[in-house]
This record gives structure tokens, C-alpha cells and sequence, in this order.
């Protein structure tokens, strides 16, 4: 990541005047703030629209490997859930998924007993959710806007590995607030900028962003958000997992993750597997986990909690 010089712009992250202009990647340009750490990709065009994920080979074999909803519960869902089960002890609490995909999360927090729904423009996903799990009158396409306009408040607001996919994620997230209720809560995962790895899922077209946690708390801190709670993954299973896959990959048939599985049977079957075992994995990986994070090395994602009280939520 070899840098140009700084540029005369502050970061949309930290408003640092530290940014930093990088070679460009494809017709992408490339820059970093020095300061907080974030990492954006941009171009003149940089529309996301549904047919590129509902028609991309990555989403729809997503979707042929999903047996259960449980399948689909990854680190950052599990901190998420524990987060909202220690703090809200009220099972009403409102809550909106952005990004739901398939609804598997609300699927998760409506049979706790919350008051779950969830929205996503990928229409494949979400007629699968309905069909699926049940989830006819709790997931939708409906659009940030058509929310906004509603006048819906919502007491959780939960966004898992959708920044890095807006060109302007500073605009979405001042639009999402504007859906917090009075005392509530934002959580928000994303893949690690400084992960030990990287994947190819974790470039241009795909992701359009890297972000830390420091980035994360200045986009908080705009929004008049306290930070309760941050955590980084180390997860030698899903880098296991991840860099494995790249061998079951084609390169002359790409998908936004770095190329559409070769023997689409196989590798379902293996998916599926590793889906299953997954539980079980982590738990008898958890010293090399601990160690590995000891030493430095983080694989794949982070959290951040937010909300307008300065109540902390520990040991999650």
C-alpha cells in the first residue's frame, strides 16, 4: 500500500486532514486516513444496485447451502445477540436489521421473543427468508427512504458487514440514526482493516471500504453516539476456512468474492460441513484463538456497540 502524498480533504471518518492518496486499484481510487485508519475505494460510478448481488454466483450459492438459519449466526451475531440480551431484558424491543439478507438474524431474534424485522434489496434473499424460515411479514425490500418516511422508530438497529459495501457511508449512517428510538442501540459489524489475511471478497467491486475501530468510533461520534462497547475477531477456523476456499475457486468465472466455485455439488457439501462443525470448532480452537490474538493477529471482522447513554456492556 504504497502512498502518493496527502491530499487537501478531511476523512469522513475522524475529519483528520491526514488523508493520504494511494495508486489507484483497477478504475478505482484509492486512499487512507494516517489518523484513524479508514480505507476507501472510489469512482465516478459507483452505483449499488440489487442485480448485482441477486444475479452474482457467490449470493445465490449462499442461499443452496443454507440449511438451517443457524447456519448463517457467525462471531459478530453471536456478540451482537449477547450484547442485546444482556441490555434489553425488555423482548419487545423493536428491532431492524439492514442488510438482513435471507432474515436468518431476525428469524434468531424473533424467536427470543423481539420485535424483529428486517430489510434488504436483494429480492432472491428475501423471498427465500419468507418461504424458508416464516418470515413473511417480518422481512421486505422496502428501501432506507421508505422507512425513513414511515416514521418508524426502532430501539436496535444492527448492520453486519454492509458499510463496506456503500459508496457513502457516512450519508447512510446519518440516515439510519434518524430510525433510533430514544435510548437506542446501534451495532455494526465489518470486516477488520487489519486482518492478518485478505480475502479477495475484500476489494473493489465487492467491498468499497476497510475500516478499524477507531475509524467506527468517529462515525459514532458524528452521529452524537457514545461507543459502548468494540471487539476484534481472531479466528483461525474462518481463515482456515477462507484461504482453503480459494483453491475451489475459478478464475475464468468471477464473483464479487473471488471467483465462482468450481464443482458447485462438492463444495456445498463441504460448506455445509463446515456450517455444522463450526460450534464445535471454535470451542476446541479457542487457546489458538486467544494466542493468536496475543500476538497481534486479527481475521475478519469487527464490532461496535452505540447509543446515547454511557452505560458500558462487559464480558460479552
Amino acid at each position: 500500500m504504497k502512498s502518493t502524498k496527502l491530499i487537501d480533504i478531511k476523512c469522513a471518518c475522524c475529519g483528520a486532514l491526514k488523508v493520504e492518496k494511494l495508486a489507484n486499484y483497477n478504475e478505482f481510487e484509492h486512499s487512507n486516513c494516517r489518523s484513524c485508519g479508514f480505507e476507501s475505494f472510489t469512482r465516478k460510478s459507483s452505483v449499488i444496485t440489487s442485480d448485482l448481488y441477486e444475479n452474482d454466483a457467490d449470493y445465490v450459492d449462499d442461499l443452496n447451502v443454507i440449511t438451517s438459519p443457524e447456519d448463517l449466526i457467525l462471531w459478530h451475531h453471536s456478540k451482537a445477540l449477547n450484547f442485546i440480551k444482556k441490555e434489553f431484558s425488555n423482548r419487545k424491543a423493536k428491532t431492524l436489521d439492514i442488510g438482513c439478507f435471507n432474515g436468518f438474524f431476525v428469524k434468531k431474534l424473533y424467536s427470543l421473543g423481539y420485535d424483529a424485522e428486517g430489510i434488504d434489496f436483494n429480492r432472491n434473499a428475501i423471498d427465500f427468508g419468507k418461504k424458508k424460515f416464516g418470515l413473511d411479514l417480518r422481512i421486505s425490500s422496502r428501501s432506507l427512504d421508505d422507512i425513513l418516511l414511515s416514521g418508524q422508530k426502532f430501539d436496535i438497529i444492527t448492520l453486519f458487514e454492509v458499510v463496506e459495501h456503500i459508496p457513502n457511508a457516512q450519508e447512510f449512517l446519518h440516515n439510519v440514526n434518524k430510525l433510533l428510538a430514544d435510548k437506542g442501540i446501534l451495532i455494526l459489524s465489518t470486516p477488520n482493516k487489519n486482518m492478518c489475511w485478505r480475502p479477495a471478497l475484500d476489494f473493489p467491486p465487492h467491498h468499497l471500504s476497510r475500516y478499524t475501530i477507531k475509524a467506527l468510533e468517529g462515525y459514532v461520534s458524528q452521529l452524537g453516539l457514545n461507543t459502548l462497547y468494540t471487539a476484534e475477531q481472531m479466528s483461525f477456523f474462518d481463515l482456515s476456512r477462507h484461504y482453503m476456499g480459494t483453491f475451489f475457486r475459478s478464475k475464468k468465472n468471477p464473483s464479487f468474492r473471488g471467483g465462482e466455485f468450481k464443482n458447485k455439488k462438492l463444495t456445498t457439501v463441504l460448506r455445509r460441513a463446515m456450517n455444522k462443525s463450526r460450534g464445535v470448532a471454535g470451542i476446541l480452537l479457542v487457546p489458538i484463538d486467544k494466542l493468536l490474538y496475543l500476538i497481534g493477529l486479527r481475521y475478519v471482522s469487527l464490532i461496535i456497540v452505540a447509543g446515547n447513554t454511557k452505560k458500558l456492556a462487559n464480558d460479552l
